[in-house]
């Protein structure tokens, strides 16, 4: 295989996806949201036809969708575990009975988030609707699958952590192209921390073994990492630390040197220190959680950003000099931009919370964007001669990811 990212703005050739949200994602319905990491509900069959949709949308620009929950399935099929049930009347029992755990466990947390957050859901309804939709969801894996690829998909999915991968469908997390090669991450959040090994089998069932590069200090997420010019962006704050930066320098700072590109982490300071002392995410956190949900690159010398969070950033540039980093820190992220001439479309804090920067870049100044209500800066891109398309990702969303984090580009043309 041959990855190729050198600029987010390149015209996209082929994206990597997971797939549609499934069984896992019906069970952390009935987690709490400091353990799902999610808004307190949403509908799992609208999100997975919303997937859908996403999906043909892209192929219908002509991009090529791989998926990666295709080729983990086809990975297992070949690998017998010797704890997974042994029939589907046996597996669809033990996820019912998982299902009944999560409930009893977690009912009055469920309904204090309902109350809190002003959902008028009823969590004992919702209990009887994801019971429903196990069985729904589990025939169709059948058919896509067969009988045996869907009990080792979903086992493995569902049943073989403490928690089930509700959040596996974001599907950049857990790896970023840079160059020619495929950074491995290293997820903050314990119920997201196995996705990457996950992902790593069916990177190497669909030939990416020679491309790998795994990180062993700190953590660093998909969504905080982007080349944007002759500069590889990467966010640090609640999700991605300083020490994975500099290790991602040691591993590949030099490749990227050498064809022009130097490292900058663009650092929010008081996430920093919140991070390392919080049990679980805050809301700020969860809706400014990576890079690309405050700031994504448009075109050449224009990107998009939420002018607070834009002005809470600085920018250290990290290079490497034999064995040590040299740290150099140039400022805020503002006047870093500025400087290098790059125009920035700002958007205010109402766009952000609609996702207005995780949108997917096609290149050749078209979009994708993941809800058509951010009327205001589509008429912005509009005027400035982009195409933009609309996802309506209404209920994706609510995992506080949108397009951009669906999505994860493997290679783009070179311009």
């Amino acid at each position: 295989m041959n990855p190729n990212i050198f600029d987010e703005t390149h015209p996209l050739e082929e994206v990597l996806v997971w797939g549609e949200p499934g069984i896992e994602a019906l069970l952390g319905q009935l987690l709490p949201k400091s353990k799902s990491l999610f808004f307190s509900y949403y509908d799992v069959q609208e999100a997975r036809r919303e997937f859908r949709h996403m999906q043909e949308l892209i192929e219908g620009e002509g991009i090529k969708i791989t998926r990666a929950k295709d080729a983990l399935a086809k990975a297992l099929s070949l690998r017998e575990n010797p704890n997974e049930p042994k029939s589907l009347i046996e597996f669809e029992k033990a996820l019912l009975q998982r299902a009944g755990e999560y409930y009893e466990t977690h009912r009055t947390r469920k309904i204090a988030d309902f109350s809190h957050e002003g959902i008028h859901g009823d969590i004992d309804q919702i209990y009887l609707q994801v019971q429903r939709e196990i069985s729904q969801i589990l025939q169709e894996d059948v058919q896509a699958y067969g009988e045996v690829g869907a009990i080792r998909l979903n086992y493995l999915l569902s049943l073989s952590h403490e928690l089930p991968l509700a959040n596996i469908f974001y599907g950049r997390d857990q790896s970023q192209t840079l160059t020619d090669r495929v950074v491995l991450s290293v997820l903050k959040w314990n119920i997201r921390k196995p996705e990457v090994e996950i992902f790593k089998q069916a990177l190497l069932e669909l030939g990416y073994g020679n491309q790998l590069v795994e990180i062993d200090h700190g953590t660093i997420e998909g969504g905080d990492i982007a080349i944007l010019g002759d500069t590889c962006y990467i966010g640090v704050g609640a999700r991605t630390t300083i020490s994975a930066v500099k290790n991602l320098s040691k591993k590949i700072g030099v490749e990227l040197e050498h064809k022009g590109i130097q490292t900058v982490a663009v650092v929010n300071k008081r996430h920093v220190a919140e991070a390392e002392v919080f049990g679980a995410p805050t809301e700020e956190h969860m809706r400014i959680m990576h890079l690309d949900m405050f700031w994504i690159p448009l075109a050449p010398g224009l990107v998009m950003a939420y002018d607070q969070e834009l002005d809470q950033r600085e920018v250290i540039r990290i290079s490497r000099n034999m064995d040590s980093f040299i740290i150099e820190e140039l400022g805020g992220f503002r006047e870093f931009l500025s400087e290098k001439g790059i125009e920035i479309l700002e958007v205010n804090e109402e766009e952000q919370k609609n996702f207005a920067t995780n949108l997917l870049n096609l290149g050749n100044k078209a979009v994708i964007m993941a809800l058509s209500t951010n009327t205001r800066v589509i008429n912005e891109l509009e005027k400035r001669g982009f195409r933009v398309l609309s996802a309506e990702l209404n209920k994706l969303v609510s995992g506080y990811g949108a397009i951009h984090c669906l999505t994860a580009p493997v290679r783009r043309a070179l311009e």
